[in-house]
């Protein structure tokens, strides 16, 4: 049946940091069902097949209108299979991002999840029938690897053959992440680093352990061969820190360095001042964002796709005013010379 939809509607669970939700698209998304709330499960389960026979007949949640993942085109009928599992650890973490829009817990021991521990929820999934080979874990933070269950979970969907992809700051090593790099399911690990140098690194991430995360990456890439381009960096763009020429050519310099062969990057919707509409985007960050692809192709990097970015930067989410002419020449400056 043709009708608007998307994958996430359609078999995607989102195990947030306080509930339940049938996605993860973060700045339009659904709301929770509290894991503590009885039969929380299900009733996430029953509102998306509620939300599915809606979209059907035209109806769609005011809360999707905006998103770029939603298409109109045949789509299958749900079968109860799914697509992707988000995992995420928001309470624990070794960094102290400024951009952090929940303030996780720093710490730099390893530790049970304090909300909910997914090792039962998969493990029911499994023995339910409801993961294929082909479906997708990715593992979010706060930092995934700070989590006491990360080791077992990844062996567990390695015996199921789930493709995996683990969000993390590379401030610790983590040998799971090997063993998940070298299975044959193209599994892969993005290394939220943010920038080029030790300076900015301190500034974004409010602790000095920028050396610290290219000793992981390296050993990641030396310990994965031929499967290294699987080790991804990302780069988040923020205005006025790292949004300028000089600290995206300090990047590539640092891939060029490490052997890092595929980048990401994105625009951060707080920090960007786009989480709410009619707000303004800097030019600084519009051209250090298709500065990064004319650097990423020059260095022969492939650039991994980011539909919700390209969204924001090509103005098809939010419908951005103008910036004075004072704040655009300011913003000018700082992407050519990287000018505070």
């Amino acid at each position: 049946m043709q009708y608007k939809c998307c994958n996430h509607i359609l078999g995607s669970i989102d195990l947030s940091f306080n509930g339940f939700k049938y996605c993860n698209e973060v700045w339009e998304g659904p709301e929770f069902i509290p894991y503590n709330e009885e039969n929380a499960f299900f009733k996430n389960e029953k509102r998306r097949l509620d939300i599915i026979d809606n979209m059907k007949k035209g109806i769609i949640p005011e809360r999707c209108k905006q998103c770029p993942m939603l298409e109109e085109k045949d789509w299958k009928e749900f079968d109860g299979k799914i697509y992707k599992i988000t995992i995420f650890n928001w309470k624990h973490c070794n960094a102290a991002c400024f951009y952090c829009s929940v303030h996780s817990e720093y710490s730099n021991e390893i530790k049970k999840s304090s909300d909910y521990d997914a090792l039962p929820i998969i493990n029911n999934l499994i023995n339910e029938g409801r993961l294929n080979s082909d479906t997708f874990i990715a593992f979010m933070g706060g930092e995934p690897t700070m989590l006491e269950e990360f080791p077992e979970l990844v062996r567990l969907l390695l015996l199921k053959n789930c493709r995996m992809e683990v969000l993390s700051n590379g401030i610790r090593f983590e040998r799971a992440i090997v063993d998940m790099l070298n299975a044959d399911n193209n599994n892969s690990v993005c290394i939220s680093v943010d920038c080029g140098s030790r300076e900015t690194y301190k500034r974004i991430k409010k602790v000095d352990k920028f050396e610290d995360v290219k000793s992981t990456i390296k050993k990641y890439i030396d310990k994965t061969g031929n499967k290294s381009n699987r080790v991804k960096l990302k780069y988040i763009i923020f205005p006025n820190i790292n949004d300028n020429k000089k600290e995206i050519d300090n990047f590539f310099a640092l891939c060029n360095e490490l052997g890092v062969k595929t980048a990401a990057r994105a625009v951060n919707h707080l920090e960007s001042k786009m989480n709410t509409k009619n707000q303004a985007i800097e030019k600084s960050v519009i051209k250090s964002y298709e500065y990064f692809a004319s650097q990423a192709l020059k260095y022969g990097i492939t650039l991994q796709p980011e539909p919700w970015a390209d969204a924001i930067i090509e103005n098809k989410v939010y419908n951005c005013r103008k910036i004075p002419l004072l704040l655009r020449l300011k913003s000018e400056l700082h992407f050519l010379f990287g000018l505070k």
